[in-house]
């Protein structure tokens, strides 16, 4: 009798526990990153730029908007949305300028974006902690050795669902990615080359992205060519932050 009542609540136990796997579901790219003709994001955005060939660094502050502008077909004949970019400095707040333009595509469970001509996978389901995927396989390394610095990188989740802050507002639930963080050499020591990057972008629930950080730099020490050294042309660096959104 008590064996017959042990395998009971066994079987009782299973079959509850399949209930609530059946019953949850991880979230979509869609609710992390929501697509509409209209829906706009203001950031401040912190740029990083380097100045007199190369051998002065300096900081300059903007403000962006990124808003939706249109749904058109990628070259694929996949309907995606022209996203436009607007820039004005952060003192005056009238006066607007088109900067650049780029275009999501949401196909196959996973989220494409093509800023200059560089496709990224930015978004891939299943949207879960640790689920890690090739977030720059559409852009050729190889031939175009400016890029190299992009081979292999593994986007990776972090923090599904949790909190984030930033500007002094509580996200309450957000996703953040690691794309990259890697250092060659010691920046400490410029004797010597060295190289770092560090990708990072944050999601919130309802809203989509509201803080990235890129950075990559690449220091030459002193040689025939620079005799206090130069950091090299393809170093930048941005940090976006959320002001305000739709």
């Amino acid at each position: 009798m008590r064996k017959l009542v042990a395998i009971l609540i066994l079987f009782i136990t299973i079959i509850s526990c399949t209930k609530e796997t059946a019953n949850f579901e991880l979230p979509i790219i869609s609710t992390y990153y929501p697509l509409e003709v209209g829906k706009s994001i203001t950031y401040k955005l912190d740029s990083t730029v380097y100045l007199n060939l190369g051998t002065i660094k300096e900081i300059r502050s903007y403000i962006i908007q990124d808003r939706v502008d249109a749904i058109i077909n990628d070259n694929s004949g996949r309907p995606s949305y022209k996203v436009k970019r607007m820039l004005r400095n952060s003192s005056d707040s009238t006066k607007w300028q088109d900067l650049t333009s780029y275009l999501v595509t949401i196909d196959e469970k996973q989220l494409e974006l093509v800023d200059k001509n560089l496709r990224f996978i930015i978004l891939k389901e299943p949207i879960r902690d640790n689920f890690s995927w090739k977030g720059n396989s559409f852009i050729n390394t190889i031939s175009f050795p400016e890029f190299q610095f992009l081979d292999q990188w593994e986007y990776k989740y972090e923090n599904v669902g949790k909190p984030f802050l930033v500007n002094g507002q509580t996200f309450p639930e957000t996703i953040s990615i690691i794309q990259q963080v890697d250092t060659l050499g010691s920046p400490q020591n410029k004797s010597f080359y060295y190289e770092i990057i560090i990708a990072k972008e944050v999601y919130a629930k309802n809203i989509g992205l509201i803080s990235k950080e890129f950075f990559h730099e690449t220091w030459q020490p002193p040689n025939a060519n620079s005799n206090i050294g130069y950091y090299e042309a393809n170093s930048y660096g941005i940090k976006l932050s959320i002001i305000k959104s739709n």
